[in-house]
């Protein structure tokens, strides 16, 4: 388990160091970009093994039919090539202390079974993978 230590008490006029967003979904990614690029360092925590939530499932949005896939991609890369955003997915907040302005966050981490900082994105793993993972769809 991690402990993030995010911020200090608000009755100090210090500037917060850092944000804990839950969910990165379309809307976590728009919260994580608008706060990193206001200066902060945000852990964007996401439960599932890749960020994108269910817009990135869908084919095209409701009412206008644009086309999903164009309207995330950019977000994607824009998430995860911000120096600011640090992104830990596979895992779940199991605990919340402390005041507003001063939260101790604990996050475990589920075991992926790859070193995410070896990866490639080549494939060879799900080859060889004995689970196969489900997409969950609400």
């Amino acid at each position: 388990m991690e402990s993030l230590a995010v911020g200090s008490p608000l009755g100090e006029k210090e500037k917060v160091g850092a944000v804990l967003v839950v969910g990165a979904g379309i809307s976590g990614m728009q919260s994580a970009l608008d706060l990193a690029n206001a200066g902060f360092k945000v852990y964007l925590v996401e439960r599932n093994v890749s960020i994108g939530g269910v817009m990135a499932q869908l084919d095209k949005t409701f009412p206008t039919n644009d086309c999903s896939t164009c309207m995330i991609s950019p977000k994607l890369i824009e998430v995860a090539s911000n120096p600011n955003i640090e992104i830990i997915t596979l895992a779940d907040v199991v605990g919340v202390s402390g005041q507003p302005g001063k939260f101790k966050v604990k996050v475990r981490k589920r075991a992926r079974y790859v070193n995410a900082e070896l990866c490639t994105g080549c494939g060879a793993c799900i080859e060889h993978c004995p689970v196969q993972y489900q997409v969950q769809t609400g």
